[in-house]
């Protein structure tokens, strides 16, 4: 079984406001009549999206990102707002970056995929076009999901590449008036196993608990290609890099203890602390490189958020009544689909 990719960015300013968007921009229509018809989720610039396309787009969401639809008739109404807004706001980004002249090459979206396939341990691009089969997907969606991050991230550098960087001086002032955040937030070097099921996830804690060496136990049963070779190490980490109910029973487990099963999107997990790494406050000089590429994000984001208004605004984006989002002339968000 191929896991969803944890690393599926290439320019994460763009993904913060694109969302989830992606996919390949094939099987549109061109409808002419005012009224959307009934098999239509929403329509931009004149083109309509149907249902069943959008319903694509998800699963391809799911495989590359860990997507999950929520459970609960309000989290699932949300949800397929949201999914719609990203994906007509991904279409007006392929749209504006067509416009200036942004065509991303075969062989450049093809050698990503490559890179994608040995990063993710997916194994070979067979094993892969197999697994995407079994998902109702096929190899030239997810070129097409590359392609569009690729031009995403040239089109967001030609917006905002008048942005002027930020000065030392500006830096220091951020930091000055942000003094008491100015940390290295606690750290815990983690081992962590990933199995289906929440009776095999309980057997594994009962096991390590027991005296069971976990990295052995990893190496036997985790289902995470990237670390069961290495017992299942995710490294030192803070608990923003990871999934909130996860970081929120590894951060408050003992060092040295193991804690589970927890269910995240990636299925039932078990994990041990091997080491903590508390908090330390840090120097101007530490940070300054940091705060400056924050800063310059910041200001970046603020012009494309503008821009992308402007678009979105311009291509006369219409949804169907059950998807259309709470404030569809706006940006999607970091937390649109949740």
């Amino acid at each position: 079984m191929i896991v969803p990719s944890r690393q599926f960015a290439l320019v994460s300013a763009v993904v913060l406001l694109v969302a989830i968007a992606g996919g390949a921009g094939t099987n549109l229509y061109v409808q002419g009549k005012n009224d959307l018809p009934g098999d239509v989720a929403f329509r931009t610039e004149g083109v309509s999206t149907t249902k069943q396309q959008l319903q694509h787009r998800i699963v391809l969401m799911e495989f590359l990102y860990g997507l999950q639809e929520p459970t609960g008739a309000a989290k699932q109404d949300k949800f397929r707002r949201d999914v719609a807004k990203a994906l007509a706001v991904s279409q007006v980004i392929d749209t504006a970056a067509r416009k200036r002249g942004i065509v991303i090459a075969d062989k450049e979206a093809s050698d990503q995929l490559q890179k994608m396939i040995k990063d993710n341990n997916w194994g070979d691009t067979n094993t892969l076009i197999q697994e995407l089969g079994g998902r109702g997907l096929s190899q030239n969606d997810v070129l097409g999901e590359i392609k569009r991050q690729q031009s995403s991230a040239e089109l967001f550098s030609k917006v905002t590449g008048s942005v002027k960087a930020t000065t030392d001086a500006q830096a220091q002032s951020y930091y000055n008036a942000n003094k008491s955040q100015m940390v290295s937030p606690e750290q815990r070097t983690l081992d962590n196993i990933v199995v289906s099921s929440q009776s095999q996830a309980q057997q594994i804690v009962d096991q390590a608990r027991g005296g069971s060496d976990f990295a052995s136990l990893a190496k036997k049963y985790s289902l995470d290609g990237s670390t069961k070779n290495s017992g299942g190490s995710l490294g030192s980490v803070p608990a923003s890099q990871l999934d909130s109910g996860y970081a929120a029973v590894a951060f408050k487990a003992a060092d040295n203890s193991v804690y589970g099963p927890v269910k995240t999107t990636q299925g039932w997990n078990v994990g041990k602390v091997a080491a903590v790494h508390k908090a330390v406050p840090l120097s101007f000089s530490q940070l300054k490189s940091a705060i400056k590429t924050k800063l310059d994000n910041d200001a970046k984001l603020k012009v494309w958020g503008a821009f992308l208004k402007k678009q979105i605004i311009a291509a006369h984006v219409r949804y169907a009544a059950a998807y259309k989002p709470a404030d569809p002339n706006s940006p999607p968000t970091t937390d649109t689909v949740s």
